[in-house]
């Protein structure tokens, strides 16, 4: 099991406007491959942060994820393909509770170890014909609230890359990192008796791994996702 590092970022202004950071920070050797996405959507609870699809999720079904507008992939840098049609997010970090919202204040927590998910979807539903399939577990946040800049901080380890059949013949490998930001939506942050209960967020992302010279087959890939997604563990 790889452990990585997991960041998410949120600034505040007078506008109750903050940006969302995620990212799983790990070292990347040999042949790059990055995947990068936009229009992704976010919601946070006051429990959980996922996807604007659903709360559920994480057999990968598009019904169950938000909408993207594009997925690019490159290795090293250069363009290998981009898709614009099909393509979604699946995301679910859960036990994210506790989240002071007083002002200049310091708040450290971990979750419990409530496996999530982090889902990257092309195709229709109900499964997905491409995908890179990740699972969550433990986060670690801090909470930095100082002369109006707000900043969530989330730790986490990838368990491991539950499955993959990613397009143009390419195959990812450990380590692997995935990052995104996201504006919260003005007036869409709310708090309650002291704790922050809920916002939505908009933005971009990235999925950045190790590039497997010879992929195996998609074939085995796609069996070996339909007979797991049953038993995964999901919130």
């Amino acid at each position: 099991m790889k452990t990585t590092q997991l960041v998410m970022h949120l600034v505040h202004s007078g506008a109750m406007c903050a940006l969302v950071a995620f990212s799983l920070a790990a070292p990347v050797t040999a042949a790059t491959i990055e995947i990068q996405f936009t229009g992704m959507n976010l919601t946070y609870d006051g429990s959980a942060i996922y996807d604007d699809g659903s709360n559920a999720g994480g057999l990968a079904d598009p019904a169950d994820a938000d909408p993207l507008i594009s997925v690019d992939f490159f290795i090293n840098g250069v363009p290998a393909g981009s898709l614009s049609n099909n393509i979604s997010l699946d995301v679910f970090i859960p036990d994210v509770t506790g989240i002071s919202s007083a002002a200049n204040t310091v708040d450290n927590q971990t979750t419990p170890g409530n496996p999530g998910f982090f889902d990257l979807l092309i195709g229709t539903s109900p499964l997905a014909a491409e995908f890179l399939v990740i699972d969550l577990e433990e986060v670690n946040i801090s909470y930095i609230d100082v002369q109006n800049i707000v900043q969530f901080t989330f730790g986490a380890a990838v368990s491991e890359v539950f499955g993959q059949n990613l397009p143009f013949g390419l195959l990812i490998g450990d380590p692997i990192s995935v990052s995104f930001s996201a504006q919260v939506t003005p007036g869409t942050k709310t708090t309650s008796d002291g704790f922050v209960t809920g916002f939505d967020a908009t933005g971009t992302g990235e999925i950045r791994g190790t590039l497997i010279p010879e992929p195996a087959s998609c074939l085995l890939a796609a069996f070996g996702l339909i007979g797991c997604l049953a038993v995964r563990r999901k919130e």
